[in-house]
C-alpha cells in the first residue's frame, strides 16, 4: 500500500474525534509520507505548530461543514482565520440548502468570493459537493459552477452521510470534472485495488477517515 500513501489526506472530521485519535493520525502522515491531514477549524493552530512550518504534508481544514448553509461572511471569517493560524488548504463545502431552493444563484457569487479570498493567499480551494444528495443534472451544473469560480479542486462528498464508498460512482465523478481541475474523492472502505483504480484515473486525492494499514 506505500504506493498509495503520497494519494492520502487523513481527514479527522467526525464529532467525537479526540486529541489522541488526531496525534495518531499526524504519525501517519509524517511517518509514511502522506499527502497531508484534514482537521477541524478549531485544530488547525495545533497541528500548525506540531507539523511546523516548512513541512510538506498539506494541513487541510472544511469550512461550513457539515452541510454548507452557514452566511458567506461568516465563512469569509473563519476562512480569514484558519489561514491566519495556519492552514495551507481549504475546503468549502457546498450549500446544498441553497441549490435545492430559488437561491442558488447565489452559489456561483459565494464561491467566487471564497475563491478570491483564498488565492489572494496563495493557498489552494477545494469545494465539497455531497453528491448522494444531488441528481445527476444538479452534480453537472454544481461541478461548472465550482470549475467556473475556480477551484482547484472538486470532492465528491463530506463523508458525514455514510452513505457508502462506490468505485462506479467515485470514477464517474472523476470523468464529469474538467482534467483542469483536480479531484479529491472520500475513499472510506475502499480496498487497495479500488484506491488504485482511482488513482490511475486521475484522483488526485483520496480522503480517508479510518485507516487500514
Amino acid at each position: 500500500m506505500n504506493h498509495l500513501f503520497p494519494y492520502i489526506e487523513r481527514t479527522l472530521l467526525h464529532p467525537g474525534v479526540t486529541i489522541g485519535e488526531q496525534y495518531t493520525a499526524l504519525d501517519e502522515v509524517t511517518q509514511l509520507s502522506m499527502a497531508g491531514l484534514t482537521v477541524a477549524p478549531f485544530w488547525v493552530k495545533k497541528f500548525r505548530r506540531e507539523l511546523g512550518e516548512n513541512h510538506p504534508a498539506v494541513l487541510a481544514t472544511v469550512i461550513g461543514f457539515p452541510f454548507g448553509y452557514q452566511r458567506t461572511e461568516a465563512k469569509q471569517t473563519e476562512i480569514e482565520w484558519t489561514l491566519r493560524d495556519g492552514a495551507s488548504e481549504i475546503e468549502v463545502v457546498l450549500n446544498t440548502s441553497a441549490l435545492f431552493s430559488s437561491s442558488s444563484v447565489w452559489l456561483k457569487i459565494e464561491l467566487a468570493k471564497l475563491v478570491a479570498l483564498v488565492h489572494a493567499q496563495e493557498k489552494p480551494f477545494t469545494v465539497i459537493l455531497e453528491t448522494s444528495l444531488l441528481d445527476p443534472e444538479q452534480v453537472g451544473k454544481m461541478i461548472k459552477i465550482a470549475t467556473d469560480t475556480g477551484a482547484d479542486f472538486i470532492k465528491n462528498a463530506t463523508g458525514a452521510l455514510n452513505v457508502g464508498f462506490s468505485l462506479e460512482a467515485a470514477l464517474k465523478f472523476r470523468q464529469l470534472v474538467p482534467k483542469s481541475v483536480g479531484v479529491k474523492i472520500v475513499a472510506d472502505d475502499a480496498t487497495e485495488s479500488q484506491m488504485e483504480a482511482l488513482v490511475a484515473a486521475g484522483v488526485e486525492r483520496l480522503s480517508i477517515g479510518r485507516l487500514s494499514l
